[in-house]
């Protein structure tokens, strides 16, 4: 059974971004998931209206779930050992940004990459994100074409441009500054 009052002040603990006293983040994110995983969390941030917060509320959740099944598996704790953590490392409201529904190891190789800094969390997280699938592409083409009103040709010579731009650091600043 659930404990909404509990949820709800643990919900306004990390959209306040601070911790009870006596209690670390990684303590408190496994007790948030214990507390909330029979519950569709998204579903009841929309109906309490507590949308603004909604993305730290609900990494807080997988986060507590990567650490309680991090603590169970010895796969994952060997993996940190590997790395050089004989504890768990101590997670926070930024890095947990990284976490997405994968398995643990690939969680924590972009949170190490993270502490280690081998980037920002946007591109850590761009750069494991995949290829879109055929039909994810088509519509998306059919979307662009339609909302720029281009047509099969002037669509393919507007990707070819795009991407140029992308590649070439300098004309994305100089066309950044053209369209001020």
């Amino acid at each position: 059974m659930v404990n909404f009052d509990k949820v709800d002040d643990m919900i306004k603990i990390i959209e306040d971004g601070e911790l009870q006293d006596g209690k670390n983040f990684n303590q408190f994110a496994v007790e948030f998931y214990l507390e909330s995983k029979s519950l569709p969390l998204s579903k009841y941030l929309r109906m309490q209206r507590k949308t603004k917060k909604m993305p730290k509320i609900m990494n807080t959740k997988k986060a507590g779930e990567v650490l309680y099944f991090t603590e169970k598996d010895d796969d994952a704790k060997r993996f940190l050992k590997r790395k050089g953590y004989s504890e768990i490392p101590q997670l926070n409201y930024t890095c947990i940004m990284l976490l997405r529904k994968v398995d643990i190891i690939t969680n924590w190789t972009k949170i190490l990459s993270y502490f280690e800094g081998k980037g920002t969390i946007e591109e850590i997280n761009n750069s494991t994100r995949t290829e879109l699938l055929p039909e994810e592409k088509k519509k998306m083409d059919e979307f662009i074409k339609e909302k720029l009103k281009l047509s099969e040709k002037e669509y393919d010579w507007f990707c070819i441009k795009l991407s140029k731009v992308f590649e070439n650091k300098e004309i994305m600043k100089a066309l950044k500054k053209v369209v001020r």
